[in-house]
């Protein structure tokens, strides 16, 4: 009873929480059962400040001890619901869970959600791919994070992201966009088979590892999709994904190898064709 009789009495649950979370010698008053919505507190209170990522994910550390790969997968959903009801107000409480987690489905579903919730601003369309890039494009915060926030954004087979991919490769070195690419898990659609081409086209030392992501991708799907996804996604009923045109891994090969022909070794180009044969 303690813990509900002093200073803090007197706010919300939520505000109770964050004032425990913000400050670092009663965090260890919170208990495993509570973090989950100490998370949330936390991100929903200092959500608008852009300057507090690092100490977000030095808190979130504590929340992954504390919590289940299931329990943070469900803290993030219940976030986003927040932040839905508040008209994306509050997107950037998601970047820690997109960042900082050691499962890197619970990465690509904060990411995904951050993302898709932000809602447009005068400076930039989708905020929140722009701030996915440049957490990429940043000296990596975690080691394990880059790849799982690139693959979100070649995940959407939306074509509006494309210049966000390309401030990727223009802006990354080769060893590490090579790293990013040899590691992705991203499926082959109409946003990322025309970035990769664009990097072959634009940085020609690359052309290892756009073989390699490109070879890896037919066995994700059986269909390429080029689609619009509604962003932010609170403001479309349903949210339904606006399908414009699907092709089989055949037929899309088939749009690319004029592409490849010139780019890529011929060893490369057998490699890439029997994959996507």
């Amino acid at each position: 009873m303690g813990l509900y009789q002093d200073q803090t009495n007197s706010l919300s649950e939520i505000k109770r929480l964050a004032a425990l979370v913000l400050d670092p010698p009663r965090r260890s008053e919170i208990g495993p059962d509570q973090w989950p919505l100490a998370m949330i507190a936390y991100g929903l209170v200092t959500c608008n400040e852009t300057n507090r990522l690092q100490e977000g994910i030095e808190i979130y550390t504590l929340f992954e001890t504390n919590c289940s790969d299931e329990a943070r997968s469900r803290c993030a959903m219940q976030l986003s619901q927040f932040v839905r009801q508040r008209q994306g107000n509050g997107w950037r409480a998601l970047l820690p869970f997109a960042v900082a987690d050691a499962n890197p489905s619970i990465r690509r579903q904060a990411a995904f959600l951050a993302l898709t919730l932000a809602p447009s601003s005068e400076a930039d369309r989708f905020p929140g791919a722009a701030e996915l890039v440049r957490l990429i494009c940043s000296p990596p915060v975690e080691e394990r994070s880059p790849i799982a926030m690139l693959d979100t954004i070649m995940s959407l087979a939306d074509l509006r992201f494309m210049p966000y991919l390309q401030r990727i490769s223009s802006s990354l070195p080769d060893n590490r966009l090579a790293r990013l690419l040899k590691e992705s898990t991203a499926t082959p659609n109409a946003l990322s088979c025309s970035w990769l081409l664009d990097v072959l086209e634009t940085r020609a030392d690359l052309a290892d590892a756009v073989t390699a992501c490109l070879t890896g991708m037919p066995s994700r799907t059986g269909e390429v999709l080029d689609v619009i996804i509604p962003i932010p996604s609170w403001l479309f009923k349903g949210e339904a994904v606006q399908n414009l045109h699907g092709w089989t891994i055949p037929e899309y090969y088939a749009r690319m190898a004029s592409r490849l022909q010139d780019r890529v070794s011929p060893e490369q180009l057998a490699s890439i064709q029997s994959s996507w044969s």
